[in-house]
């Protein structure tokens, strides 16, 4: 029979190789999932064994980043099917049905044939899963699926799955899991080939407009987001940070774009006067589909903010104008008052004025060295800034 790897979740399994052809799941997982987990064999033999797994709910966020999001499925799916040789049969599920059935399945109330080693590619699927009542619920598939369509579904990318069952609340709980004990233990591949990949995918490169808006998203996303942190890298620089402002990023994303970048690359502006500017004229060129250019999101508190100039001082709307990554800090932890915006240097061209935020490298001094796991740090409006900052990568592909 020789040695088995298997993906899946709960008991059910999406994927599975031999020996040394498998395909390669450590970039769902992180190191901290490496943990004793059930191997399931025939006569209702159950062995604990070294093996990856984390919650479902755990993973959405990784299945996004891998390409996987809800927005990019249907493409895939149909791209799937359109593969299957003209000899097939018929396919009788268009995504929305395929969809359908997927994200109303309660796995935890699936039970599966011991037996599943005596089926024909194709015979699983078609014979027993198929005709299980948690598929049944929305279509009746026991009458439309044979042998030959089985294995059209049998052979689907198993992430399109995943991420589909992870839209139904019942499945974030239960465990994804990849066990590859047997192949390492029976010599068909080493532990440390397995964990190459762990905690790596397709890892994003962050460039910002100054090394302090580095330092806060690494800090802030290791906080708020550290089952995604692995996906995330920073130009690793203490002094002398090569795109301090807006032109020299502004040039800097020009020669990438130049050169056709292969790597992924995640642009961000300042939500201020000359952020913005090159911003929009970033967004004129030609960018390729790996590189994606965004600014600092507007927020609701920032419509009537202090703010102090010429004129003396007054609330207004900074969104636009002055908002720079500090602005999303907790200020309150070093301030009792108020904070503020200087209206510092008037921009003829745009006839508006640039503003920056008064003392913000204390702002960021305090975060970096805030005692996070014991302090009471208010951390909404980061983790508003990196919630936009997500749903702006995995939305890149729709746009």
């Amino acid at each position: 029979m020789g040695s088995m790897v298997s993906f899946g979740i709960g008991k059910l399994e999406l994927d599975w190789g031999k020996n040394n052809s498998y395909s390669d799941h450590g970039s769902l997982f992180q190191l901290s999932d490496v943990k004793d987990i059930p191997y399931y064999y025939s006569d209702n033999i159950i062995e604990y064994k070294e093996g990856l797994s984390r919650k479902l709910g755990s993973t959405k966020r990784r299945l996004d980043l891998l390409g996987y999001n809800l927005d990019s499925l249907k493409k895939q799916y149909e791209d799937h099917l359109n593969e299957v040789p003209e000899y097939y049969p018929d396919i009788p599920l268009p995504f929305d049905d395929f969809y359908s059935i997927i994200s109303n399945l309660d796995i935890s109330k699936m039970t599966l044939d011991d037996e599943w080693e005596n089926y024909d590619p194709g015979e699983f699927l078609s014979k027993y899963l198929f005709k299980h009542s948690e598929f049944n619920k929305i279509h009746n598939l026991s009458e439309i699926v044979d042998k030959d369509i089985g294995l059209v579904f049998e052979n689907i990318d198993p992430y399109i799955t995943l991420r589909i069952l992870a839209e139904n609340q019942a499945n974030n709980d239960l465990d994804v899991f990849w066990s590859y004990a047997d192949i390492v233990n029976n010599g068909w591949v080493r532990r440390d080939e397995i964990f190459e990949k762990v905690g790596v995918g397709q890892e994003i490169l962050f460039v910002t407009e100054g090394s302090s808006d580095t330092h806060i998203l690494k800090k802030a996303i290791q906080l708020l987001y550290s089952d995604i942190s692995d996906f995330f890298t920073f130009i690793d620089m203490e002094d002398n940070y090569p795109f301090t402002g807006d032109g020299n990023l502004y040039n800097f994303c020009k020669g990438l774009i130049s050169i056709g970048i292969k790597k992924n690359v995640l642009v961000i502006f300042d939500n201020d006067v000359a952020g913005v500017a090159k911003y929009n004229q970033l967004s004129e060129m030609d960018v390729p589909s790996n590189m994606h250019i965004i600014k600092l999101p507007n927020h609701a508190s920032f419509e009537s903010y202090k703010t102090i100039g010429p004129q003396g001082e007054s609330f207004e709307n900074i969104n636009g104008t002055a908002v720079a990554i500090e602005c999303f800090l907790d200020h309150s932890v070093i301030d009792s008052t108020e904070s503020c915006i200087r209206w510092t240097s008037y921009n003829k061209s745009l006839d508006a004025y640039q503003g920056e935020l008064i003392d913000k490298d204390r702002y960021t001094r305090k975060f970096l060295k805030f005692n996070h796991n014991n302090g009471n740090y208010d951390y909404e409006k980061l983790k508003f800034l990196i919630d936009f900052i997500y749903n702006e990568w995995i939305g890149r592909v729709s746009q």
